[in-house]
Formats: C-alpha cells, sequence, structure tokens
C-alpha cells in the first residue's frame, strides 16, 4: 500500500457518508446518489478495500461498516495491505482467542463474523509479516495513526487514546515508561 494513502481519511469519508449505502456488485463500488460528492472524491483510492471488504451483491451502510468491529478490520486490514496470512486476535470477557486467517480468506470471514459473533471488546490484527498493527477497542471514538519502522492504527475510547497520547509524549522526551503502581493497601497496626 502507498503510504499516502492515510487509512485516517478512509475513516473519516467513511463519517461523511454516514447511513449512505455502499454495495459491490463484481468490480464496481457502487455509492447511493445521495452520498456527498467530497466524501465519494475522498473514497476513490480506497475503492480496491472498500471491493475487498464487501462480499459480492452486498450492500452496507458505511455507518455499519464503522461500528462493526469486525468489518471495520476487514476493511482497514485491506487498506494497510494484505499480502499474506492474518493474525486476528479477539477479546471478549474470557481468554483471547486467536485465528490465522490465510490470505483471501479474511474478509469472508469478518462479515461472518459480523453476523454471527457478539462483537469483541477488543480486536487485534497484524499480517504474520509484521508491517502494521491494527487495535480495535470497544467503543472506540479516536483514531491514531503512528508511523516508526511499521504501522500501528490505535482505535480507542477518548479515555484510553488520551492516556496512550501522554504515555507516548512521555516516552519521545525520554522518560522511562508509566509502571503500574501496586495498589496501597489500608495498614493498621495490630495490639
Amino acid at each position: 500500500m502507498d503510504r499516502a494513502m492515510n487509512p485516517l481519511a478512509l475513516l473519516a469519508a467513511l463519517h461523511a457518508l454516514g447511513r449512505a449505502p455502499l454495495a459491490r456488485e463484481g468490480g464496481k463500488l457502487l455509492l447511493s446518489e445521495e452520498a456527498p460528492e467530497e466524501a465519494a472524491h475522498a473514497l476513490r483510492p480506497f475503492k480496491p478495500a472498500l471491493l475487498n471488504a464487501l462480499e459480492d451483491g452486498e450492500e452496507v451502510a458505511a455507518s455499519r461498516l464503522l461500528s462493526s468491529p469486525y468489518r471495520l478490520a476487514a476493511l482497514l486490514a485491506h487498506a494497510l495491505g494484505v499480502e499474506g496470512p492474518i493474525v486476528l486476535t479477539l477479546y471478549w470477557d474470557g481468554d483471547p482467542r486467536r485465528y490465522l486467517a490465510p490470505p483471501g480468506n479474511l474478509a469472508p470471514h469478518l462479515a461472518w463474523a459480523s453476523r454471527s459473533l457478539p462483537p469483541p471488546r477488543r480486536l487485534h490484527l497484524a499480517p504474520t509479516t509484521g508491517e502494521w498493527t491494527l487495535e480495535v477497542w470497544e467503543g472506540w471514538e479516536v483514531a491514531v495513526e503512528v508511523l516508526e519502522d511499521r504501522r500501528y492504527l490505535l482505535l480507542l475510547p477518548a479515555l484510553e487514546a488520551r492516556a496512550w497520547g501522554e504515555a507516548a509524549r512521555r516516552w519521545r522526551r525520554g522518560e522511562p515508561p508509566p509502571l503500574e503502581e501496586p495498589p496501597v493497601l489500608g495498614v493498621r497496626e495490630v495490639a
């Protein structure tokens, strides 16, 4: 993927579309006529990712792509570049579940999961090549993209995003990362 194509621009364009439906028919990406022209123009660079993330003959509201962690993960994975197998980790209330999706199987599997499974509390997605990482947390409000040796895309609730941003700023200033302080237990002298 061309690093100039920013996945945050894709998220902004989908947000601007709101409930306007996107559809895939063969190799065509269809958008309702009510959709704002600016949003349609912003989606053009992401047409291949959108086509790969939608099933043939499927029509999905843009807001549904943003609200379903499964559909969002499929779309962003294709926008970030899926050349090899992908490791998908889902967190519900219990232990995490890991899946290895071979090339070409990610979008259909995540479309099925969106219809059949409850939304996870957290979703982690990364190719086995290690080029990028995607984190989607339940109730995400803020999307942060970090480019270093690899690409990180974090979709977090506002409070977690603020805490993450503050920790990153401290780390850049050379301060040690914050360690969890052990809880202070009430102590009293035994007579």
